[in-house]
């Protein structure tokens, strides 16, 4: 059967909301048309509406997630930080300075007070007495893990330079022991004590060399057992020389880049940290402790070998059982 070709449409067809055209006979109803035209305008302004505020929204939407992209897309992500109670109830440290976390140690039983400078806390087996052969009051320590004297912060900054000094006397002929560091991170910054050399047991100073490794000045003589020994450590930061003093007599130097601080800085009488852990426990007794932060001059140490009754000229910044 032949396709008929359909006729074209009609320009009403073409526009949506448009009646079809009345009968071709009869007249117009043209108030109807009006009608109609009118609320086929009012729903196309309407839609319009409708749509231009949706547009808004989204935009808008849009427009909020990019700025919060842009604000945060630089941060980066950080541990979280509790901050700790003081016993007042405000935080003891700010969550941009978190507390410096000491190797274990154990409690300490009494302070025994300074004559400059912060008290030490005394472990339960380190027992301050007096001894023969120095006439102020002395700190015995027999060694062991409870055999030791720490104060709660920092005495001196290793970052400079500084001067330790202190009256030693050991009782055992043989073993490592540390009388003086400081530190209580995973190694020591500083040690004044006695080790082994070659075979021999002989008086040192040491430091921790930033990046790893040590420095180390040694006595030219053996170390002696049981008698008091007045050792001194100074630290030159502008020449990086440490240099080890024995009863006011300069022994040897050694050449360090620096020192390395170690945890929290605090003193620690009777021991070192090595390896996260207290090593060298002292055995016998100190006195006559003090610290400067500065290189004392050699004058003043030879003063210091006299005792108490022979103050240096530089006053110390730290002092302890000077008499």
């Amino acid at each position: 059967m032949a396709q008929h070709p359909q006729p074209p449409a009609q320009p009403w067809q073409q526009q949506p909301g448009f009646p079809p055209p009345a009968a071709p006979t009869g007249t117009p109803d043209w108030e109807a048309l009006a009608e109609q035209n009118e609320k086929s305008a009012k729903r196309g302004r309407r839609l319009k509406l409708i749509g231009a505020a949706t547009a808004v929204v989204v935009l808008a939407a849009a427009g909020a997630g990019f700025w919060l992209y842009e604000k945060d897309k630089d941060k980066k992500p950080g541990p979280a930080v509790t901050a700790t109670s003081s016993p007042s109830g405000s935080p003891s440290q700010s969550a941009s300075n978190p507390p410096v976390k000491g190797i274990d140690s154990p409690p300490t039983v009494g302070t025994l007070s300074a004559k400059k400078g912060p008290a030490l806390n005394l472990g339960a087996d380190a027992k301050p007495g007096t001894m023969s052969g120095f006439s102020g009051q002395v700190l015995k320590l027999p060694s062991g893990q409870d055999s030791f004297a720490s104060t709660s912060g920092q005495v001196v900054d290793v970052s400079k330079s500084f001067t330790v000094s202190a009256r030693v006397l050991v009782d055992k002929p043989d073993g490592n022991r540390s009388a003086i560091s400081q530190g209580d991170g995973q190694y020591y910054a500083y040690s004044l004590g006695r080790a082994s050399n070659n075979g021999h047991d002989q008086w040192y100073f040491k430091v921790q060399v930033p990046g790893g490794g040590s420095a180390i000045a040694w006595s030219k003589a053996d170390a002696t057992v049981n008698q008091w020994v007045l050792l001194t450590g100074v630290y030159d930061d502008p020449s990086q020389q440490l240099t080890l003093y024995v009863n006011g007599v300069p022994q040897a130097s050694a050449k360090s880049a620096g020192v390395q601080p170690s945890g929290n800085n605090t003193l620690q009488i009777g021991r070192l940290s090595s390896n996260s852990q207290w090593a060298d426990p002292w055995h016998g007794a100190v006195a006559d402790i003090q610290t400067w932060d500065q290189v004392l001059p050699e004058a003043d140490i030879v003063k210091i070998v006299a005792g108490p009754s022979s103050p240096p000229s530089v006053p110390p910044t730290g002092a302890w059982l000077n008499g």
